[in-house]
């Protein structure tokens, strides 16, 4: 039975959107979107579960978006743009490399190591034969720029006399995997906790030192 703040509330009329609102619709469907996708994962959820969360009919959703496929990458994209900020402010302070590196991979573990971004992690992983785009965006827009950020680092250890890097590219990406990529992959398989224990951060500080071993003049 409706609640008395229920029936008092104005009822949303489902349909095109007023002129001038096209982009508040737009993102009133991500916003329904992303917790859709991440119960109910990319093949369960349904546009017209999506369209009813949004307020919206499935008209105005395919003024929008063509396919289920072009909303997930979307709001995959917008959920990387949401975190690259923090590890971009990380990335951006200066000191010693040793430090910029550790700081850059803890706040990437910190953003990374959570349910939300593991779970769209496992869709992307199951849906990768079907949907490529998918690994791209996280690619794209993700990994490839913390790679970027690493890869400055780097250089700025070089620059300055503190390390010894031939092939910047290649040691950025040893770095990666070493640091980053190992702990994700191990929640994204269901072998650890999406978090960021005592056990990893002291794992990451042995990661990073091992690296800088490996680079010191």
């Amino acid at each position: 039975m409706p609640t008395e703040s229920a029936l008092a509330a104005p009822q949303r009329r489902v349909g095109r959107p007023a002129r001038g609102t096209e982009g508040e619709a737009t993102l009133r469907i991500l916003d329904a979107a992303t917790p859709i996708f991440l119960s109910e994962g990319f093949e369960a959820a349904s546009i017209d579960a999506i369209a009813t969360a949004a307020g919206i009919s499935k008209k105005t959703f395919y003024v929008r978006f063509g396919s289920k496929a072009d909303l997930f990458e979307a709001v995959c994209v917008r959920f990387i743009e949401q975190r690259i900020p923090a590890i971009a402010r990380e990335a951006a302070h200066d000191g010693p490399v040793g430090e910029r590196l550790h700081r850059l991979a803890l706040a990437t573990l910190q953003s990374a190591l959570v349910p939300d971004v593991v779970a769209f992690q496992r869709i992307i992983t199951a849906e990768a034969k079907r949907f490529p785009q998918f690994a791209h965006a996280m690619c794209d827009f993700g990994q490839s720029r913390i790679h970027a950020m690493i890869e400055h680092c780097l250089e700025a250890g070089v620059r300055t006399g503190q390390i010894v890097v031939e092939d910047v590219r290649f040691a950025a990406n040893y770095f990666l995997n070493a640091t980053i990529r190992q702990p994700l992959d191990m929640a994204v398989l269901g072998l650890e906790r999406p978090e960021m224990t005592h056990l990893k951060r002291e794992a990451l500080k042995r990661n990073v030192e091992m690296f800088l071993r490996g680079v010191r003049p």
